[in-house]
């Protein structure tokens, strides 16, 4: 029975490992960063001066957009230490740096995580609503933020509907994937 258990796991991780290993990597040099997700995903023309890349699920029901800037230390709001506002981070930065774009915006889940090098980045999760000539979309979003070198961006995969129960509903089985690829959000080192 131990030896079924062991060949069992041994090829679940080959398979798990296989299909990362399939995964597509989009290392856009010139802005300075690298996002990886799944293969059949579509790349979509990237919306508006800000965005870099868009990529969709193939049902288009989860997007991912990253967005990219030079960062310029001798602004006057510009934090000194940018890994030390990084580590920082509250809940009311979220609200000032990302929230604003939104009609409604409540995050949760707010933690820091680190880059391959240890670089800090920033992840949280994000309810929210908005509204456009009296039309009220709803959506929940998994954000990575971070500042590093000359450079600052982030990764935003989304889902959105016209209720907040289809919302909950089109989240949960796509969450692992939007996990995946928020996850594999590098900003190049200076």
């Amino acid at each position: 029975m131990r030896i079924c258990f062991l060949v069992t796991a041994v090829g679940f991780l080959f398979c798990a490992t296989a299909a990362n290993a399939a995964d597509k990597t989009v290392h856009d040099r010139e802005n300075g960063f690298a996002l990886t997700f799944p293969p059949e995903w579509i790349n979509e023309p990237p919306s508006g001066e800000a965005m870099r890349l868009s990529v969709q699920s193939p049902d288009r029901a989860l997007t991912c957009m990253v967005s990219t800037s030079l960062y310029d230390a001798s602004a006057p709001d510009s934090p000194s230490d940018p890994s030390k506002f990084i580590e920082g981070w509250s809940m009311e930065t979220w609200k000032m740096m990302m929230g604003k774009s939104f009609s409604t915006a409540d995050f949760s889940n707010d933690k820091l995580a680190r880059f391959p090098d240890g670089y800090p980045v920033r992840l949280a999760d994000l309810d929210f609503t908005v509204v456009d000539n009296g039309v009220r979309v709803h959506g929940h979003s998994r954000f990575a933020f971070s500042l590093r070198g000359a450079r600052y961006g982030y990764v935003n995969c989304s889902v959105m509907s016209e209720s907040a129960e289809q919302v909950e509903q089109m989240w949960a089985p796509l969450a692992d994937k939007a996990e995946h690829v928020v996850n594999s959000f590098v900003l190049d080192p200076p």
